[in-house]
């Protein structure tokens, strides 16, 4: 009895992870009402989810959710959004891509997943998933590539009408909860 009681908790609890990564897949992100704020262009061949003001991914924190997405059949209320951004000197030929330009709080962590739809070659299923978060500036533009053609592209600038863009860090960023993975 004691055995099936233990089973069924754990079944219970790594359910809520589940849930909850695959609300995140469901739910469009939602920008900030207030605050200082950057502007973000999403460029990708997969899904792009944010995580507003953490380091790490939870999908539970308010606002969190899909940014743009190449697929259909997930939440993609905010693929072809523009804000009148400037464009950057990078041109990107991915088929099927899908941009966006969002509103992102600033001068807080931005947690970042992105998951490609993958590909098959020799009878093996590759895809690209990257978890990384960084820090905008209030008041700053910013373009970020997303891609995996082969090769899984993570590439963020800071955009400047004045002159050339400049490349920004990011940083790799885990689950804020363990049991998000369950």
């Amino acid at each position: 009895m004691r055995a099936f009681l233990i089973a069924g908790l754990a079944v219970a609890v790594s359910g809520c992870g589940n849930i909850s990564n695959i609300r995140a897949y469901n739910t469009p992100y939602v920008e900030p009402a207030a605050g200082d704020i950057a502007r973000l262009r999403v460029i990708t061949n997969g899904v792009a989810r944010g995580v507003p003001g953490r380091d790490c991914i939870d999908w539970r924190v308010p606002g969190a959710g899909v940014m743009a997405v190449s697929e259909s059949g997930f939440a993609g209320q905010n693929n072809g959004r523009s804000l009148g951004m400037p464009e950057s000197n990078r041109r990107v030929e991915a088929q099927g891509s899908a941009r966006s330009e969002l509103k992102v709080p600033a001068n807080k962590p931005f947690a970042m997943n992105f998951q490609s739809e993958g590909y098959v070659s020799g009878g093996n299923s590759y895809s690209c998933r990257q978890s990384f978060h960084f820090t905008p500036k209030a008041g700053q533009d910013y373009e970020l590539i997303l891609l995996d053609g082969g090769q899984c592209l993570v590439a963020l600038q800071r955009l400047n009408p004045a002159g050339k863009p400049e490349n920004e860090p990011v940083e790799k960023a885990g689950l804020c909860r363990a049991l998000d993975a369950f």
